[in-house]
């Protein structure tokens, strides 16, 4: 029994030395493995360092070369921009030409345009100026047809203008000689016996004359020119625009027929011989006058 057990502790042992030696084994196996795997490594690691210098000068070459480079492009992106304005500027410059020779064109046409109307106007306007030829014959013939009748029309205006007033016709003095009972009293010659004249004339118009009021004045003048009996009235002649005194007056109504008027003028002194001037107005327009001639 003890044998037994022996036998199995011994093989127990064994069993864990061959295990122990097993792992002994395995473990300088993994040292060995360590150690070439180590120094494989630490070769590694040395080349890598150095591929890693290496590296590091191409980076910095290459870093050297891109700053160049970017250098390079931005030059060459500023030139680029430069041209691109450039070449804007000179497409503007361009499409302003294109436009300015746009805008001749569209002058040049609009300049045929006007040469064609300009040459139909010419056409129009030599008709014209042949019409106007004929225009301006025909205008000298009716512009001398004009001034005669227009010298006509003045004459007859004249003619109108003189016939609208009114007129006196038939001035008659008759002289009166009061003393003498049995003489020959009237148409007295003798200035001295003169006590009375009568003067009566007819007064008429025309179809031209409007009727209306008018005021008749009578002047006698003796032989040195001075109107005879004045009033205090005086009345405006017309054509000179004087005043002056009158002899006697009437006031009358023209309706289109003949008014006979008659005026007495008394003679309280004896008048002198010569010739007295009997004159008539109208509204102080002078229209007739007669002479009486006393002895």
């Amino acid at each position: 029994m003890e044998t037994t057990e022996q036998n199995q502790s011994s093989k127990s042992m064994r069993i864990g030395l061959i295990i122990l030696g097993i792992l002994l084994l395995l473990s300088l196996v993994f040292l060995i493995i360590f150690a070439v795997r180590s120094s494989r490594l630490t070769n590694e690691t040395e080349s890598l360092q150095g591929d890693k210098e290496i590296l590091m000068d191409e980076y910095q070459r290459m870093k050297t070369e891109r700053d160049e480079s970017s250098k390079e492009a931005a030059d060459f992106q500023a030139e680029v921009e430069r041209m691109q304005v450039a070449h804007e500027e000179e497409i503007r410059s361009r499409d302003a030409q294109i436009s300015g020779l746009r805008a001749r064109a569209t002058e040049v046409t609009q300049l045929r345009q006007q040469v064609d109307e300009f040459k139909l106007m010419q056409a129009d306007y030599e008709r014209l100026q042949e019409q106007h030829a004929g225009l301006v014959a025909e205008h000298e013939v009716l512009n001398d047809q004009l001034n005669v009748l227009s010298e006509q029309f003045t004459m007859l205006q004249d003619s109108v203008d003189v016939n609208r007033g009114l007129h006196v016709y038939n001035i008659s003095p008759l002289t009166k000689w009061e003393r003498w009972l049995w003489a020959d009293r009237y148409n007295v010659s003798r200035a001295r016996r003169v006590d009375q004249t009568f003067i009566s004339f007819e007064i008429g118009g025309t179809p031209f004359t409007r009727p209306g009021n008018r005021t008749v004045y009578l002047n006698m003048l003796d032989p040195q020119g001075i109107i005879m009996y004045p009033g205090a009235e005086t009345f405006q002649i017309t054509a000179t625009g004087e005043e002056v005194p009158f002899t006697q007056k009437k006031d009358i109504n023209y309706t289109g027929e003949f008014i006979p008027v008659n005026f007495t003028i008394n003679h309280p002194e004896t008048l002198s011989p010569g010739t007295y001037n009997i004159r008539v107005y109208i509204d102080g327009e002078f229209l007739r006058s007669e002479e009486i001639v006393f002895e």
